[in-house]
């Protein structure tokens, strides 16, 4: 699932971003626990950020096992 505010934040990325960030999407939906946790000192914490584009992008997400569902929060673009 992402939220209206991530769907924007898609939508400003240059079009050549936009492959590299599908495949970051097909890594959360597979493997969602391999991205990094977003708070260092709660390692094991529901809400994770994958790096993406050789780390020019983050996506931070949420891991929701009891639902079978990654929430994704946030996008970031350093270009």
């Amino acid at each position: 699932m992402t939220d209206p505010q991530v769907r924007s934040q898609i939508r400003t990325l240059p079009a050549e971003v936009l492959p590299l960030l599908s495949d970051a999407m097909g890594v959360l939906e597979l493997t969602p626990w391999n991205g990094r946790p977003y708070n260092e000192a709660d390692p094991d914490g529901w809400m994770r950020q994958l790096d993406f584009a050789g780390g020019r992008g983050f996506i931070t997400y949420l891991v929701l096992d009891d639902q079978e569902r990654v929430d994704v929060l946030n996008l970031t673009w350093l270009g």
